[in-house]
C-alpha cells in the first residue's frame, strides 16, 4: 500500500486539502477559515499584501485575485458554503518566471507554459507546450536548483498526474530557498 502522501490525487477538494497541509512543498501563505484570515488581518493591519478567495471543491470554479485582507474576509462569509473555500496570499506576479502544468509522459516531460506576469488563469491564455529536452531546459532556466529537485521528487511520487507551478525571480512561498510555488499536484 502506498503511504498517504503518495496516493493519487483524484479530486480537488482532495487535491486542496493536501496542498494546504503542505505534502507538495512550498505553497502560497494560506488561510482555512474566515477568521483565521481575520486574525492575521488584524495582526499585519491592511498594508500587509493582496489575497486570493480560492475555492477548494470545484476545478475551475470562481476565483477571486487582488484583494484586501478585509474584502477577502466579507466576500468569503457572502459564499454560499464558507467551508468550500480558502484564501491565499497573493503571488508576486509582477516576479513570474515561467508558471504552468508539466508532467512526465511515456515520451517524456510535458510542459505547457506561459511566461506572463499575471494570475495563473489568465497567464495560461497565451500559453505555449513544449516537451523533452526543451521542456527540460525552459523548466531549468527559471526553477531554483532547490525548487528543480522537489519538481523531480513530485514527479516521481505522483505518476501519471500534473504539476501545476509558478517560478519568481524571487524566493517566495512557505519556504525559504525555493522560487516555486506547487498550486496543484492531480490526476483528474
Amino acid at each position: 500500500m502506498l503511504p498517504a502522501s503518495h496516493r493519487p490525487v483524484l479530486t480537488k477538494a482532495d487535491g486542496a486539502r493536501r496542498y494546504r497541509a503542505g505534502e507538495f512543498g512550498n505553497a502560497s501563505p494560506s488561510w482555512d477559515t474566515p477568521e483565521a484570515l481575520c486574525e492575521h488581518g488584524r495582526a499585519v493591519g491592511s498594508d500587509y499584501g493582496r489575497y486570493h478567495l480560492r475555492n477548494a471543491r470545484i476545478a475551475g470554479g470562481d476565483s477571486y485575485y487582488d484583494l484586501s485582507w478585509i474584502d477577502a474576509f466579507i466576500l468569503w462569509h457572502s459564499q454560499a458554503d464558507p467551508s468550500a473555500w480558502y484564501v491565499s496570499a497573493m503571488a508576486p506576479h509582477e516576479r513570474t518566471l515561467l508558471q504552468g502544468e508539466v508532467q512526465r509522459l511515456p515520451g517524456g516531460l510535458y510542459l505547457y507554459y506561459s511566461t506572463v506576469p499575471a494570475p495563473m488563469r489568465q497567464a495560461l491564455r497565451s500559453a505555449r507546450s513544449a516537451s523533452g529536452i526543451i521542456a527540460l531546459e525552459i523548466l531549468r532556466g527559471a526553477l531554483c536548483p532547490n525548487s528543480q529537485d522537489w519538481l523531480g521528487v513530485l514527479l516521481d511520487r505522483y505518476p501519471d498526474h500534473v504539476v501545476e507551478f509558478s517560478a519568481f525571480s524571487v524566493e517566495w512561498g512557505t519556504l525559504s530557498g525555493f522560487n516555486t510555488v506547487i498550486w496543484e499536484v492531480r490526476s483528474y
